[in-house]
């Protein structure tokens, strides 16, 4: 069977699939990204809490169980805790000069580190630093876009003028 002319079967419900109360059933043909699904749930019920996907039986996939939860409107907890903290740290930079040292992260199978998506990596670190006063994170990032390109770093380091650790060696 053609991909385009599959049918498929969406139902919502208010909670968790099976516990809460059956809203509707969608069906559709073809394929549709999440973003259109919960687009049309979205539509049908501002109430819906989880879509459980029902793939038509000619589809590779069918059987396996596929659901679509609701994302929280609005910022968590876990969010607005964070933009404080920022917020806070900002108030408390502010005014003072701070060097800024920019590094890049390199996908390396035998890298030290590892992201949230479990790939390691290695930081390469810029060998040009910068002194400047501290207004916001993002006008630091901005002036790291401006010395190294916007591809040219993934991260940046922040030290006070008074807590820079002394050189090592220097090259006159």
């Amino acid at each position: 069977m053609h991909p385009d002319t599959m049918k498929h079967k969406a139902s919502l419900w208010e909670g968790e699939f099976g516990t809460s109360r059956h809203i509707t059933d969608v069906h559709w043909e073809g394929d549709i990204t999440q973003q259109e699904l919960a687009e049309v749930a979205e539509q049908i019920s501002p109430d819906w809490q989880t879509v459980d996907l029902e793939l038509d039986p000619a589809h590779p996939q069918h059987g396996q169980t596929f659901r679509l939860v609701k994302r929280p409107s609005g910022p968590s907890l876990e969010d607005e805790a964070f933009a404080l903290s920022v917020l806070e740290a900002e108030d408390e930079l502010e005014g003072h000069y701070v060097w800024v040292h920019c590094c890049r992260h390199i996908d390396d199978p035998e890298g030290e580190l590892e992201d949230a998506t479990g790939r390691t990596y290695r930081q390469l670190f810029n060998t040009i630093m910068f002194c400047v006063e501290f207004t916001t994170f993002d006008e630091i990032a901005a002036q790291c876009d401006e010395h190294f390109g916007t591809d040219g770093w993934d991260e940046y380091e922040l030290y006070l003028d008074d807590e820079l650790p002394e050189p090592v060696a220097t090259y006159d």
